[in-house]
């Protein structure tokens, strides 16, 4: 017998204790099953699968038109269809999840090429055999970390360079290392190396010897340094921020959502309407990372294509196609705010990014 069937009818609502009429099939309060009958095995899987399936048709719906109709899904949720599609913020928090997942997926992936890499060059180093390919490979690791350290290759001046491995004080680096962000990546790596050799000296007393106030600030650096595994600093600290991208965007998508706000300010859109719209195109560019990620556990040339592909002409065309579905203005109005939205979305990214980072350094 089926939990629908007339006979376990009640005249009270068992969730919210509403008052029923025998014909009634759901509780007109609060929705709930006009049931009596106890919940079986049988009863709780047909209700499981049920709440499933009407996930799973929502969430195919969104999925299918934030692909094959950019902006409407927003467009049609702020309408009231809100039983067609999965809810916008949700569907984020979904996504952000699995992306989160694929990150680690295609950090570990990383990771285990770079073991064998060293593995394989230790044999071979060990073998004395194939020195060409360690000078080749030597000359890749050389030319990658060259290019992740801000220097200009313009100057034709010659460059003194420091070693990563060596401790300078704050007046050596004052005078000495003043190009971009090296004095603060010289800083930091003075830090750990410092703490490397002296590991149980305070850091009161360790900036101190450095030539460092006893400050908040460079007691925080300081502290921070210690849990780099490496001195390739810039590296891990990419990895780290690239590893926190959707939080990041989740907490920054209200700030961004400002430069919709003012845009489209003659529309009658109120702010949750514009976040709405802000949730759903970057669920589509999520989906998107995630599936470069994929691929990338596979063959990392084509998903790198792919990423370039799509940044440098897909995402501008869907975003255009989003923001005309969406408000419904006309092709020359769009694309007016179209390129006024560009610069406005990098200031604001700007702002959100240097909150971030003093939120990720704070939780690094």
């Amino acid at each position: 017998m089926s939990r629908k069937d007339f006979k376990y009818r009640g005249t009270k609502c068992i969730n919210c204790e509403t008052a029923l009429d025998i014909s009634e099939k759901y509780c007109h309060h609060c929705g709930q099953l006009n049931s009596t009958k106890k919940l079986e095995v049988k009863d709780f899987i047909e209700e499981f699968f049920a709440n499933f399936y009407a996930y799973d048709s929502r969430l195919r719906n969104s999925i299918i038109s934030l692909f094959s109709k950019p902006g409407i899904l927003a467009r049609r949720f702020n309408e009231g269809k809100r039983h067609t599609y999965a809810n916008p913020f949700r569907l984020f928090l979904s996504v952000s999840l699995i992306l989160f997942i694929t990150f680690n997926l295609t950090e570990e992936n990383n990771n285990i090429e770079e073991e064998e890499i060293k593995v394989e060059g230790k044999l071979t180093e060990k073998q004395k055999q194939d020195f060409k390919r360690i000078d080749s490979l030597s000359n890749k690791i050389i030319s990658k970390n060259q290019s992740t350290r801000f220097l200009i290759d313009s100057i034709n001046e010659p460059v003194i360079k420091y070693s990563r491995d060596s401790i300078y004080n704050k007046q050596f680096i004052n005078e000495n290392i003043t190009s971009g962000f090296d004095p603060i990546i010289y800083t930091v790596l003075s830090f750990r190396n410092f703490y490397r050799k002296y590991p149980k000296k305070p850091t009161e007393d360790a900036l101190k010897e450095l030539g460092y106030e006893s400050s908040f600030m460079y007691a925080t650096f300081f502290n921070k340094s210690k849990l780099f595994k490496s001195n390739e600093i810039e590296d891990e600290i990419f990895d780290y921020f690239y590893a926190k991208l959707p939080f990041f965007i989740f907490l920054s998508l209200p700030i961004l959502t400002l430069m919709f706000w003012l845009v489209f300010f003659s529309k009658k859109i109120n702010y949750t309407e514009h976040l709405v719209f802000a949730y759903t195109f970057f669920t589509f560019i999520f989906i998107c990372l995630i599936i470069f990620n994929l691929i990338s556990l596979i063959n990392n040339a084509t998903a790198t294509f792919l990423e370039g592909i799509s940044f440098a002409f897909i995402f501008p065309i869907y975003f255009y196609k989003s923001l005309r579905n969406f408000y419904q203005e006309s092709r020359w109005i769009t694309v007016l705010k179209f390129l006024i939205l560009n610069p406005l979305f990098f200031l604001l990214l700007s702002i959100c990014t240097i909150i971030m980072m003093l939120i990720g350094i704070i939780l690094f």
